[in-house]
C-alpha cells in the first residue's frame, strides 16, 4: 500500500510548544501525489489567548467561544493521522503541542513523523532561511492566510510536492529523513540535469574529469543509485572522485553478468585512473593441485610456469591468496593442506572447528578430497560450446554469452523475431570480447550462483 501523509498546521495559544492549546488545526491527507482529504477547525482552548497570539494569527477568544473544545476533536485528529505519516513544518513543535493535547485526555499518540524544515535543508539547499514564509516566497508558493492553520497547512503540501519531485529527481526511493540523511551533494562540476537523467536500470558508467578525461569506470544494478553511494562515501578515493566529477556517461547491458563482463574489459582497455582493481591483464600466479603422499588432494599458489596446469590464474600474489582464503572457509578446506599455515601437527582451525579435521586423523581422506573435487570442478570451465541466455535491455531482446571451446568469446543482444531453441545464428550477434583470468572467474561465479539457485 502507497504511503500516506497527514501535513498538519496548528495555532496555539503560545509561541513554544510546553503547555499550550490549540485554538486551531487543519490536516490535509496527501497519498504521495495528491491531496486526497481535508480537515479545519477553530477549537475552544478553555483558556483565554494572549493578545500577541492574536496580533499574529488574528485569532481571539470571541472567535473560539462557540468552537469545539480539542476533546471534541480528538477522535477525527486520530483518526485522520492514523497509519500516516506526521508531517508539519518544524514538526516537533505540532507534534508536541498534540501530544500534550491528547495526554491531558488520559490518551496517547504516537506517529511517525518527517519535518518539511529538515527535509528542505537537505534537498533545497542554498535559502537564507527556512521558514515557512521565507522559503514559500523564494519558491514562488503564495500562502493564503499566513498564521492561519489551514493558509499554512495548504502551503506546506504544495511546498512538499516539490519535495517529492526533488527526491525523485534525485533517485530518493525512501522518502523520510532516515532515507536522505546520508544524501550527498551532487558533486560540484556535474551539472544536476546529467545526475537526473541517469537511469535506475542496470549497466556501466563511466566518469569523466573537466577535461573529458575517463577517470573511473563502474556497474551497476541501479545506476543512479551506485552513483548516490559514491559520493556519500567519505574514504579519501572517493572524496577525491566526487570532486574530479564532471560529467557522467553510461551503457545499459541489462543483464547484470554482462554488466560485469563489460566493466572488466572497459577498466583493462582505459586503465581509468580512479580504477585500481581488474586493471592488470597478465596473469602472475596459479592455483595448483596434486596429490600428496597421504592420498590427500593438495591446493597451493604458485608463479606460473611455462607449460603448467594452473586450475585459474591471478593477477598478483595478493589476489590469489584472498581468493584461497575465501575458497578455505566456503567449502571448508584445511589451511595446511591450502598452503596458507605451515605447521608440522594439525591447523589452527581444526582446533577451533573451522576444519573437519583431515589434519588430525579426524575425518576421512575420502570425505575432505570430495570437498577438494568440488571446488575443482567449480573452478574449472569445461571445454564446451553454449550460450548463457540472460534478461535484454527491453522485453523484445534477450542477452547472451557465447562460450566456445571453454573460452568466454563475447556477448550481444538477440531481437525477439530471430529467437529459437537450438541457438542458430546467435553467434552473429556477439560482440568479440577478450577471454582472461577474470571474465573466466566472472562466469564460472555465476555459473556456480545459478546451478545453487536452481538445487535450492
Amino acid at each position: 500500500m502507497p504511503q500516506e501523509y497527514a501535513i498538519i498546521d496548528i495555532e496555539t495559544t503560545g509561541r513554544s510548544g510546553l503547555g499550550q492549546k490549540v485554538t486551531e488545526i487543519a490536516i490535509i491527507v496527501h497519498d504521495g501525489q495528491q491531496v486526497i482529504d481535508q480537515y479545519q477547525t477553530l477549537v475552544n482552548p478553555e483558556t483565554s489567548i494572549p493578545y500577541s497570539i492574536t496580533q499574529l494569527t488574528g485569532i481571539h477568544d470571541e472567535m473560539v467561544m462557540h468552537s469545539p473544545k480539542f476533546y471534541e476533536i480528538a477522535r477525527k485528529v486520530y483518526e485522520m493521522t492514523e497509519g500516516r505519516i506526521f508531517v508539519a513544518h518544524n514538526v516537533a513543535f505540532d507534534y508536541g503541542v498534540l501530544r500534550s493535547e491528547f495526554a491531558s485526555l488520559g490518551g496517547e499518540f504516537e506517529r511517525k513523523q518527517l519535518c518539511t524544515v529538515k527535509l528542505s535543508r537537505k534537498l533545497l539547499p542554498g535559502h537564507a532561511s527556512y521558514s515557512l514564509g521565507k522559503l514559500c516566497s523564494d519558491l514562488g508558493i503564495s500562502i493564503q492566510g499566513r498564521h492561519r492553520a489551514f493558509g499554512d497547512a495548504e502551503a506546506t503540501v504544495k511546498l512538499l510536492d516539490i519535495l517529492f519531485k526533488k527526491a525523485d529527481d534525485m533517485g530518493i526511493e525512501e522518502f523520510s529523513l532516515e532515507g536522505i540523511a546520508n544524501l550527498p551533494k551532487i558533486p560540484p562540476m556535474l551539472d544536476r540535469e546529467v545526475y537526473r537523467s541517469l537511469p535506475q536500470a542496470t549497466g556501466v558508467y563511466y566518469i569523466y574529469d573537466a577535461s573529458q578525461t575517463l577517470v573511473y569506470i563502474g556497474k551497476a544494478k541501479n545506476i543512479r543509485q551506485r552513483l548516490l553511494s559514491h559520493f556519500n562515501d567519505k574514504s579519501r578515493k572517493e572524496r577525491n572522485l566526487f570532486e574530479a566529477t564532471a560529467d557522467i556517461q553510461y551503457v545499459l547491458t541489462g543483464s547484470e553478468l554482462i554488466a560485469l563482463l563489460l566493466e572488466s574489459d572497459e577498466i583493462k582497455k582505459h586503465q581509468p585512473k580512479f580504477n585500481h582493481a581488474l586493471k592488470q591483464t597478465k596473469a602472475t600466479h596459479g592455483l595448483y593441485a596434486y596429490e600428496n603422499q597421504l592420498g590427500i588432494l593438495q591446493l597451493n599458489i604458485a608463479k606460473i610456469q611455462a607449460g603448467s596446469m594452473a586450475l585459474t590464474t591471478f593477477v598478483g600474489l595478493a589476489r590469489a591468496t584472498k581468493f584461497l582464503e575465501s575458497a578455505v572457509e566456503s567449502y571448508i578446506l584445511c589451511p595446511k593442506y591450502c598452503g596458507l599455515e605451515k605447521t608440522q601437527g594439525s591447523c589452527f582451525a581444526s582446533k577451533i572447528k573451522k576444519c573437519k579435521g583431515v589434519c588430525a586423523d579426524r575425518e576421512s581422506v575420502a570425505d575432505y578430497n570430495a570437498r577438494v573435487e568440488t571446488l575443482i570442478n567449480d573452478l574449472i570451465l569445461r571445454k564446451e560450446d553454449f550460450f548463457i541466455e540472460e534478461v535484454g535491455r527491453n522485453s523484445d531482446e534477450i542477452a547472451i554469452i557465447q562460450i566456445k571451446q571453454g573460452e568466454y568469446q563475447g556477448y550481444g543482444y538477440v531481437p525477439l523475431a530471430d529467437q529459437n531453441i537450438n541457438y542458430n545464428g546467435y553467434d552473429t550477434y556477439i560482440q568479440p570480447k577478450s577471454n582472461d583470468p577474470d571474465t573466466t572467474r566472472i562466469i564460472l561465479g555465476y555459473l556456480k550462483k545459478r546451478r545453487s539457485e536452481i538445487s535450492s
